[in-house]
């Protein structure tokens, strides 16, 4: 009865978001860039929904682009980094930096720091010497990492934890700790007035246990975004997306969140999910993974850690882009 009961919820929910995605839908111009577990970054014209992709070789969760928008940072699930030049689309080999990177953002000083699941370090990555300039542990297994607006503080969620650790930039310290923030959590991100921090939360558990990435059965847990008000350090708010959140940008207006979510199960797609931040409601949706491989024709292989799904992680978007990268390699028409 319990399980009909979900089930019949999430189904209200979905039939209420489709409503709203079609009164309400925003227009949006940018070059969304989303790391995925495939070995490439997918693009996503968030004008046109047209996608592209760069192919980089290797199962990836975390990207940073540079702030001129110019290079794009790649931290691979076994530890390894490169950059991509957006305008030619020449890349630097791999090098080894972590163990099993998670998240990465630009820090106050123009390095990238990057987040590991494996050993709870951030790896801070020199962007000028393209390679490691130090490390330091924050806890057991690390995903999200964002700054405050003064830069002198970083907030680093801890994924099984379910907390966000407060780090002095400074020191490299751990000063304090924001509990509640989730059932399984990944990236995050300062909304544009540096007042809340919006941190996914895949919620992979099932009757209270780590059940796998992805999972969206009637049985599991829906997926969301904990809204944490940084003056407080409390949640106080939670926006039921579906799926498995993994990451969340942000509009410059601060008008629209947009949020990676992986295997939305009415759409059995992964997905680019748009919400007013306003009015807290989902307005608009991208695919990210079926409209490239429904028309290359591509099947992933279920013995694939993702068991056959293509699964979707970070995503930065360059607002300032307005058409996809002729470096890029384009997906065949449908």
């Amino acid at each position: 009865m319990k399980k009909f009961l979900f089930l019949a919820l999430v189904i209200v929910f979905v039939a209420a978001m489709a409503v709203v995605v079609s009164a309400d839908e925003p227009k949006l111009e940018g070059i969304a860039y989303i790391q995925g577990h495939g070995g490439h970054i997918a693009l996503v014209d968030l004008a046109t929904g047209n996608v592209a992709r760069y192919a980089h070789g290797k199962a990836s969760d975390a990207l940073t682009l540079s702030k001129d928008g110019k290079t794009i940072y790649v931290f691979s699930l076994d530890g390894f980094s490169k950059e991509i030049d957006v305008a030619t689309g020449k890349q630097t080999e791999w090098q080894k930096l972590g163990k099993k990177h998670c998240g990465s953002a630009l820090a106050p000083d123009g390095t990238v720091w990057v987040s590991d699941m494996d050993d709870g370090n951030v790896y801070v990555y020199d962007v000028k010497a393209k390679k490691l300039k130090d490390s330091f542990n924050v806890s057991k297994s690390i995903c999200g990492i964002t700054f405050s607006k003064d830069g002198k503080l970083a907030y680093v969620s801890d994924m099984p934890g379910g907390f966000i650790s407060i780090v002095d930039v400074a020191t490299k310290k751990v000063t304090g700790k924001i509990t509640g923030a989730g059932a399984y959590i990944h990236r995050s991100r300062m909304n544009p007035e540096k007042t809340e921090i919006w941190q996914s939360d895949g919620a992979e558990l099932k009757d209270g246990k780590a059940v796998g990435i992805g999972y969206t059965d009637a049985g599991g847990i829906p997926g969301s975004v904990k809204i944490v008000d940084v003056k407080t350090n409390k949640v106080i708010d939670s926006l039921l997306i579906g799926g498995n959140p993994h990451d969340v940008d942000f509009s410059p207006d601060g008008k629209y969140a947009l949020v990676v979510t992986r295997q939305l199960p009415e759409a059995d797609d992964s997905a680019i999910v748009v919400i007013d931040t306003k009015t807290k409601r989902v307005v608009k949706e991208y695919s990210a993974c079926k409209k490239c491989h429904g028309a290359l024709g591509l099947v992933i292989d279920k013995k694939h850690e993702d068991g056959g799904k293509p699964f979707l992680c970070g995503i930065e978007v360059n607002w300032t882009e307005k058409k996809l990268p002729a470096s890029a390699e384009p997906a065949p028409a449908n």
